[in-house]
C-alpha cells in the first residue's frame, strides 16, 4: 500500500470507531459489557496504540528499531489493562477528542517519514498499517455491544 493509500485508510478506518460511538450518553459508554470493557475503554485504547505508534514512527523514521518489539502477549494485556485502568475516569468527550487528535498526528508523521520507515519489516508485530484493522475489529465489537444493548 503506499503513502496516500495508507493515510486515507487509516483516517477512514478512525472515522468508522467515531461513528460507532456517535450520540452515546456518558453513562452508557462508560458501562462495562464489551469483553471486560466499556466503549471508552476500547477508545482509550486505541488511543494508547496510536501514540505508540506515532514514537515509532519516529523511532523506524531514525532508523532505530521499535520499542514494542519484543513485548509478547502477557506484557501486552498487562500494559492495555493499566492504559485503561488509568484513563477511565476521563468524560466521553475528552476521550473521543483524544482518539481524532492522536491519529491525525499519526498521520502526519506518516506523511513526513522516510520510504523505510513504513516498511512492515520496521515494526515487527506492530506494522505501521495495522491499526486500520484494530480500528475495523473494535468499531465491529462496539456496533455489535450497541445492537444488543438497543443503544
Amino acid at each position: 500500500m503506499d503513502r496516500r493509500q495508507l493515510v486515507e485508510e487509516m483516517g477512514i478506518a478512525r472515522e468508522r470507531v467515531i461513528e460507532a460511538v456517535a450520540g452515546l450518553s456518558e453513562e452508557q459508554a462508560s458501562k462495562r459489557g464489551i469483553e471486560g470493557w466499556s466503549v471508552k475503554d476500547h477508545l482509550n485504547h486505541l488511543t494508547a496504540c496510536d501514540e505508540f505508534r506515532f514514537f515509532e514512527i519516529g523511532r523506524a523514521a531514525r532508523g532505530g528499531s521499535p520499542a514494542s518489539r519484543d513485548m509478547d502477549s502477557e506484557q501486552a494485556d498487562v500494559l492495555n489493562g493499566l492504559i485503561v485502568t488509568l484513563r477511565r475516569g476521563l468524560p466521553m468527550e475528552q476521550v473521543v477528542a483524544d482518539l481524532r487528535s492522536v491519529r491525525e498526528r499519526v498521520l502526519e508523521a506518516i506523511a513526513a517519514a522516510p520510504e523505510h520507515a513504513l516498511s512492515g519489516e520496521a515494526y515487527g508485530d506492530f506494522p505501521v498499517d495495522g491499526s486500520i484493522t484494530h480500528d475495523a475489529e473494535h468499531a465491529a465489537a462496539i456496533r455489535a455491544w450497541r445492537d444488543r444493548e438497543g443503544t
